[in-house]
């Protein structure tokens, strides 16, 4: 399922990906050999993960941070700073939007059939 980001998430999802492409680098693998170490069968695919086009799929934190020798943990918490930062902030009380100096991207509010909103439960109080 592709989601449309805005351009706050666009930016953080492109500082994972120049993350990723530093570590990369500096384990001296080209996209080719990445692609290959993370079993993908393209390259393409760590292109556009490196450019923010694509997002890394959860299924993979583990071996991806293996393959650039990054902690698990910490790569996961990296993850979730420029990809998930709402997940972030509830775990760590820090907003990345800030700390990137970004604008918030906006909060959407879903409901169930025949379930208020959270908006609407909350304001009901």
């Amino acid at each position: 399922m592709t989601v449309k980001l805005d351009s706050s998430n666009a930016v953080l999802r492109g500082r994972f990906g120049a993350w990723i492409k530093e570590r990369r680098e500096a384990l001296g693998y080209t996209q080719l050999e990445m692609s290959s170490k993370v079993n993908y069968a393209y390259a393409a695919m760590v292109s556009q993960i490196e450019r923010g086009a694509s997002a890394l799929p959860p299924h993979d934190l583990r071996l991806w941070a293996e393959v650039l020798e990054v902690k698990p943990d910490e790569f996961a918490m990296t993850y979730l700073y420029y990809c998930q930062p709402f997940i972030y902030q509830c775990l760590t009380g820090k907003d990345p939007y800030v700390a990137e100096r970004l604008p918030k991207a906006p909060k959407t509010v879903m409901s169930a059939p025949g379930r208020p909103s959270v908006r609407r439960a909350r304001d009901a109080h």
